[in-house]
């Protein structure tokens, strides 16, 4: 990058810090720290939750999964609008009533300590182990932007959200989210721009959407049922369902900035807000992923995104270019005579070019001996060669904001569930506010260092934002299950506590459930996965959790001794 782009990038990291900490002097009490007193404006807390989702995950891997796939991710947020208004009647008026610290004091009341902790524990799990993921794949991104080693963008980044989350607590972390949440915005509208402004005069926006919409880029609404595919209407909205309700309603990340809020409406206020505005928000990046794929028709595009991979033989890098320029004529050809017989070529043509991207990839792997996935670097290369100086600095500061506004909420919700679920709950004796305070702090250095270490731990992913969401979906479905046995009048704790094991059980019987595609059979962890595939996408295993702890927890409070609360 030029100087100029280094001076963008570093004033707005410094700014970033500066802006986290300057709230430290009014953090004087653990209420403060976790819950910025409980006074934060509904359109605050809305923009804070909307710039953790569209985080570094988003920003880049979406884009990217436009491009390699097409637009149907999109069917994994059409269940975002119901899931809001589901909250927003049921668990936020639950959690606004008992004026808590974390969501899960919520369930000892009713179903006893352990449930409590076996729950805040897998949140502690999975948010932990997801920590990790969130700082490496923009780490490893910024890494090849900057050219500096991984180590540092990993230690830049963790240390510097570490450190305004310690001293800013909540307040910090909502207010450098806000500026996060507008840059995020800022710079993809810029791309967006910038891309219509590169494509070719003779074609412009509506001939790229025509391209697109040819080669199958814009395919958005799939109505198919088929539980073993990723993206469709069914697993969207039922699975997806069951995905966005425990993400936003009881994991401690998001649910704390509700708790934050100054009343029941304005924590309602900003739910509603994400409602309306985060499916058209993935659309635009979806879109713009769409749009980068028509615009490399027309430009030459390298064989693999991917900076530091060594370059393709000479024989190789000459059959893509002829097959490249092929698919470019019959691009132009299409939109002059768009009929099936030019479609038919241009569909021909693009095969060929995506044929040979996939042979350089399994070639890179090969070489490497290690899988090679290029999804989180097409946005970043296009950034650095088609956009002018100073410009660059800006996307790229945008894409570390949108990696600081994940960590900093994470760090804050983690800090929080260890010390009130645990260290304050299990501690004899009673402690001094103060205390608490700074115990709070230091555990959150705790968990920094923690999410630090296991980044670097992490190498190169799949599509990053795939990865995250089957992380949850190994959580997200139990734990939904037992907040949803608080409206089950036989349920108890012994219930619970079991059927929240049995839950965790079945979600891994069923993520091991494969069909083999000769034989037309199901079968449960087969010996040789060799013509089959997972017979289930890993969104439905969030239904199957939630329906299995509610079962279990259910079941087993009727047939087993016990008391409510657990006793």
């Amino acid at each position: 990058m030029h100087w100029i782009d280094w001076l963008i990038l570093g004033a707005f990291f410094a700014f970033t810090i500066w802006d986290g900490i300057r709230q430290n002097k009014k953090t004087q009490s653990v209420e403060d720290l976790l819950l910025a007193n409980r006074s934060m404006p509904w359109w605050a807390v809305g923009l804070s939750v909307m710039a953790t989702q569209a985080s570094a995950i988003s920003f880049v891997g979406t884009t990217g999964q436009a491009y390699t796939e097409d637009m149907r991710f999109i069917h994994m947020y059409l269940a975002v609008p119901f899931a809001m208004l589901i909250l927003a009647f049921t668990l936020l008026p639950f959690y606004n009533r008992l004026k808590i610290f974390t969501v899960y004091e919520s369930l000892e009341k009713k179903f006893g300590l352990r449930v409590r902790l076996l729950t805040s524990f897998l949140f502690l799990l999975s948010r932990g182990l997801s920590m990790g993921l969130i700082i490496a794949a923009p780490a490893y991104v910024l890494s090849l932007i900057l050219q500096v080693p991984l180590s540092t963008t990993i230690l830049v980044i963790g240390l510097g959200a570490t450190v305004y989350t310690v001293f800013g607590g909540i307040s910090g972390v909502i207010r450098t989210d806000i500026k996060q949440m507008v840059l995020m915005m800022a710079g993809l509208a810029f791309v967006f721009g910038w891309i219509w402004h590169k494509l070719p005069s003779e074609v412009g926006l509506s001939g790229a959407l025509h391209l697109a919409g040819a080669l199958d880029k814009l395919n958005t609404l799939e109505f198919a049922f088929d539980p073993s595919d990723k993206y469709n209407v069914w697993s969207g909205v039922l699975g997806g369902l069951f995905l966005m309700l425990p993400y936003f309603g009881t994991d401690q990340s998001q649910a704390q900035r509700y708790l934050t809020s100054k009343s029941l409406r304005d924590a309602q206020g900003s739910l509603m807000m994400s409602a309306l505005a985060k499916v058209p928000m993935m659309f635009v990046m979806l879109l713009l992923g769409a749009l980068m794929y028509v615009f490399y028709v027309f430009q030459p595009p390298p064989m693999v995104f991917i900076p530091d991979c060594e370059e393709p033989p000479a024989a190789v890098t000459d059959s893509f270019t002829q097959a490249h320029t092929q698919r470019s004529l019959a691009a132009e050809n299409y939109l002059n005579h768009p009929d099936a017989e030019t479609r038919q070529q241009l569909v021909m043509a693009d095969a060929q070019v995506r044929q040979l991207r996939h042979e350089e990839i399994q070639r890179v792997e090969m070489v490497s001996g290690e899988e090679r996935n290029d999804t989180n670097y097409i946005l970043p290369f296009f950034v650095l060669t088609q956009m002018p100086i100073g410009i660059i600095g800006i996307i790229v500061a945008a894409i570390l904001a949108a990696a600081l506004s994940s960590i900093d909420s994470g760090l804050n919700s983690l800090a929080s569930s260890t010390v009130i679920d645990w260290y304050q709950r299990l501690s004899p004796g009673k402690k001094s506010d103060k205390f608490y305070l700074r115990s709070t702090q230091l555990t959150t250095v705790g968990w920094g260092l923690f999410a630090i270490a296991t980044a670097l731990l992490f190498g190169e992913t799949e599509s990053i934002v795939e990865l995250v969401n089957k992380i949850g979906s190994y959580f997200y479905g139990a734990i939904l299950g037992v907040f949803i046995l608080l409206w089950v009048k036989p349920a108890k704790g012994i219930g619970a506590f079991i059927g929240l094991f049995l839950g965790m059980g079945t979600v891994f019987l069923f993520d091991n459930l494969y069909f083999h595609l000769e034989t037309q059979a199901y079968s449960f962890f087969p010996n040789d996965t060799a013509g089959m595939n997972k017979a289930l996408s890993y969104l439905w295993l969030n239904p199957i959790g939630a329906f299995s702890v509610v079962f279990w927890g259910t079941v087993l409070s009727l047939i087993l001794p016990g008391k409510q609360g657990g006793k």
